[in-house]
C-alpha cells in the first residue's frame, strides 16, 4: 500500500510539473513578443520624429524670417532716422555757421580777411566823451616805453608815457586793456595826453561793441575812430575781435588794423597789428 501511494504521489507531481512548464514557456514567449512590438513601435516613432523635424524646421524657418523681417525693419528704420537726423542737422549747421579758428589761420590769411573788411559800412556810431569828473593823481612818475605789469607787456613806441590806459589812470585799474598799447600809430606823436587817452578809451569801448559799430572822438584839431570789423571765436572757444582804427591830426590821417582775443582771466591779448 505504501509503495502504491508513493507511486501515485510521484506520478501526480510529475504530471503537475509537466503541465506548468509549457504555461511558463508560453508566458515568456508572449512577454518577448510584447517587448519586441514595443521596441518596434518606439523605433518607428523615433524615425517619424527624425523625418518630421527637418520638415518642421524648413517650414518654420521662412515663416519666422518673414515675421521677424518686417518687425526688425520697422524697429531699425526709426532708429536710423533718429540717429541720422541730428547728424545731418549738425553737419548743415557746421557748414552754415563755421566759427573762426584763429589759431589755425596763417598771418597772410588773417591779413587778407582784414583787407576785405576795410570797406565795410558801420551800422552804428558812438561818440566818445571824457568823464565828467576826472580824478587824476596828483603826481605820477614817467614810465618806460617798454615794460611789464603782472605779466602783460606795455609798449608805447609813440606818444606820451603814462601809467594806465584810457581814462583809467593806474595800471591796476586798466589791467584788462593794457595790451592794447601795442595797437598804436605814429601819428600819436602829434596828440596831447588827453587826445591820446580819448583814442584809447575808444579802443576800450570797442571791446564791448557789436560788429560794424564805430566809436569816434574829436578834440580840437584831432579826431579818430575805432570800428569793430569781426567778432568770432578761436579753437579754444575764446572771443576774438578785429579792429580798424583811424587817427587824424594836423592834416594827416593814419589807419591801422589789429586783432586781439579775450583771455579767460578777463584781459585782452593783441595778436597782430598793421
Amino acid at each position: 500500500m505504501n509503495t502504491k501511494k508513493l507511486f501515485l504521489t510521484l506520478f501526480a507531481l510529475f504530471a503537475g510539473a509537466s503541465s506548468l512548464i509549457p504555461a511558463a514557456a508560453v508566458a515568456e514567449r508572449d512577454n518577448g513578443r510584447d517587448q519586441f512590438r514595443q521596441h518596434e513601435s518606439r523605433t518607428e516613432q523615433r524615425d517619424s520624429r527624425q523625418t518630421d523635424t527637418p520638415q518642421r524646421v524648413e517650414r518654420q524657418a521662412p515663416q519666422r524670417a518673414e515675421r521677424q523681417a518686417p518687425q526688425r525693419a520697422e524697429r531699425q528704420a526709426p532708429q536710423r532716422a533718429e540717429r541720422q537726423a541730428p547728424q545731418r542737422v549738425e553737419r548743415q549747421e557746421r557748414r552754415e555757421q563755421r566759427p573762426a579758428v584763429v589759431q589755425q589761420r596763417t598771418y597772410e590769411q588773417r591779413n587778407s580777411n582784414m583787407q576785405e573788411r576795410r570797406h565795410m559800412e558801420s551800422r552804428r556810431t558812438f561818440h566818445i566823451e571824457p568823464p565828467r569828473q576826472i580824478v587824476r593823481p596828483g603826481y605820477y612818475r614817467h614810465v618806460p616805453r617798454n615794460r611789464y605789469f603782472m605779466g602783460i607787456r606795455i609798449y608805447r613806441p609813440y606818444g606820451y608815457l603814462y601809467p594806465g590806459f584810457g581814462f583809467y589812470y593806474s595800471d591796476n585799474d586798466a589791467f584788462r586793456w593794457l595790451a592794447f598799447t601795442a595797437l598804436t600809430l605814429t601819428i600819436v606823436d602829434h596828440l596831447d595826453e588827453h587826445q591820446q587817452r580819448m583814442h584809447e578809451q575808444a579802443l576800450i569801448r570797442a571791446t564791448s561793441a557789436e560788429v560794424g559799430d564805430t566809436l569816434y572822438w574829436d578834440d580840437g584839431h584831432a579826431s579818430g575812430s575805432v570800428t569793430v570789423l569781426y567778432i568770432g571765436t578761436d579753437s579754444r572757444g575764446r572771443e576774438y575781435r578785429e579792429f580798424r582804427q583811424t587817427v587824424s591830426a594836423r592834416g594827416r590821417t593814419e589807419t591801422s588794423y589789429g586783432s586781439a582775443y579775450l583771455k579767460r582771466n578777463g584781459t585782452w591779448e593783441v595778436l597782430e597789428s598793421n
